[in-house]
């Protein structure tokens, strides 16, 4: 298991814009996309890797984003490569926290795109302070789309099967 979260992300910052609302979903999507474009996921399909903040842009963007495999195609000559339908498919092999990511259009791409069970919830402990991980928490419990089940699966069901040990953790 390995959780993917980024730091400081190559090449100059936005000036007067926090790293963590524009750089580091980028970094999370470019690490995401990066492994895809190289098979990680297909050469290690038991590896569970957890992306957080919903993947970054990679939910909403993941159509725009298999059409590399066409393109890295097309530019190789190579006709036996990944179509953009593998390339999803090996999008949707992540996992998803859902830190800082609880606002009505992100839940919508990112229910839209990942498995049921590969949406984990995401705190971001410590890095954010704790009023703001409590308003996400009120978002995430508030989004009115929820399909019955979804929300327990994703602040603990998923992490229990995932991790089957923390199923046999008494909840406190």
């Amino acid at each position: 298991m390995i959780l993917v979260h980024p730091t400081a992300p190559p090449g100059a910052p936005l000036a007067d814009v926090p790293l963590p609302l524009v750089d580091f979903p980028y970094d999370t999507t470019r690490a995401a996309l990066h492994m895809t474009m190289r098979g990680v996921p297909r050469r290690y399909p038991r590896m569970r890797m957890i992306l957080p903040h919903a993947g970054g842009f990679l939910p909403y963007a993941a159509q725009r984003f298999a059409l590399a495999a066409r393109l890295h195609t097309d530019a190789t000559g190579d006709g036996g490569g990944t179509t953009p339908e593998d390339f999803l498919t090996d999008l949707r092999r992540f996992y998803f926290d859902t830190a800082i990511s609880t606002g009505p259009a992100t839940l919508h791409a990112l229910l839209a795109f990942a498995a049921p069970d590969h949406i984990l919830y995401g705190s971001d402990f410590p890095m954010l302070p704790e009023d703001w991980g409590t308003d996400f928490d009120t978002a995430l419990d508030a989004y009115p789309n929820w399909e019955p089940g979804r929300l327990h699966a994703i602040d603990r069901g998923n992490a229990e099967l995932l991790i089957p040990r923390l199923a046999r953790t008494p909840v406190t």
